[in-house]
């Protein structure tokens, strides 16, 4: 018996060791094409041969020719990455950029402020149109052109007895007239009396002192202001009965009468020293004499004025 179970064990020890492949055909005993159309794969780069001591390639880093040219290869990136990188502004330029820049609150801001600025725009003419139609005339105006002997050109506005110009309140002595183109109708008194064109207010209707008294009608628009106690208006007929008649007879012409003869003249056409005539009632619509006297009972003293088509001719 031990011996069949001694024989079986030699014959599976002899098994197990013969070798199960050698029946196959080896790769290295098979012949290849020259020729052949499957390429040839690529070596890779294998690491040289490193000399160093043993204990500084234990503990150093490998010398891997591949990690290397990886490691440099990323570095040159990060590199040029940083120079790509716009540097950061100092703060100081940070703060200026910031304050330049509009914040929010300043444009609505901004916003706000031109609003009003466009209506005001719009409404500044018709504003500046109102104010310029109630605003007094501080100028004198420049008298309309017409012709004849006595048209009023600027040059004898600036020249004649009326030629001062003065601001509303101002006295005047007696004898004197000038023109107060900024006075409203209201400061000028009441109306006491009408001739031709012309009218004649008193500042103080009904006193018997010396004051001002105020006359329109003028080409130019302006009042005509005076001082006296008392003035009346006077025609031109009764001029010419006065000055025709016994008691100025033969006695010197004053600058007034002078004035009238050349107005009549070119009214009426006659000659110096004869009335009027047939045309008295137009010369009487444009040819007025204004008397004003420095006392209203016993007047002393007084002066004549001439008023002819709208403009003061001739005061003594």
């Amino acid at each position: 018996m031990a011996r069949w179970v001694l024989c079986g064990f030699l014959v599976g020890f002899a098994a197990g060791c013969s070798d199960p492949l050698s029946q196959m055909t080896r790769l290295a005993d098979v012949e290849l094409q020259e020729s052949s159309d499957v390429a040839s794969a690529v070596a890779l780069p294998s690491a040289g041969e490193d000399n160093r001591p043993l204990f500084e390639r234990l503990l150093g880093p490998s010398e891997d020719p591949v990690a290397d040219a990886v490691a440099e290869a990323v570095q040159s990136l990060e590199a040029e990455a940083t120079l790509a990188e716009p540097k950061p502004k100092p703060k100081q330029e940070q703060e200026q950029d910031a304050s330049k820049r509009p914040s929010l609150l300043g444009l609505l801001t901004q916003k706000a402020k031109e609003v009003p600025r466009q209506e005001a725009d719009t409404t500044a003419p018709e504003t500046a149109l109102v104010e310029a139609s109630f605003a007094p005339e501080t100028q004198a105006r420049e008298p309309r052109k017409r012709g004849g002997l006595f048209s009023r050109q600027k040059a004898t506005v600036l020249t004649g007895p009326d030629a001062k110009e003065i601001a509303p309140g101002t006295a005047l002595a007696f004898g004197e007239i000038a023109r107060v183109c900024a006075l409203p109708k209201a400061a000028m008194g009441r109306e006491v009396e009408r001739a031709g064109t012309y009218k004649l207010y008193d500042s103080a209707a009904g006193s018997k002192t010396a004051r001002a008294f105020y006359i329109t009608g003028f080409e130019d628009g302006c009042p005509r202001q005076v001082t006296g106690a008392m003035a009346l208006f006077g025609s031109a007929s009764s001029h010419e009965a006065m000055r025709y008649g016994a008691p100025f007879e033969g006695k010197p012409y004053s600058d007034t009468d002078k004035a009238y003869e050349a107005a009549k003249k070119e009214t009426c056409g006659v000659s110096k020293g004869k009335p009027c005539g047939a045309k008295l009632a137009a010369l009487e619509k444009t040819t007025v004499f204004l008397t004003i006297y420095d006392q209203f009972v016993d007047a002393r003293s007084w002066h004549n004025v001439l008023l002819h088509e709208g403009a003061v001719l001739a005061m003594q």
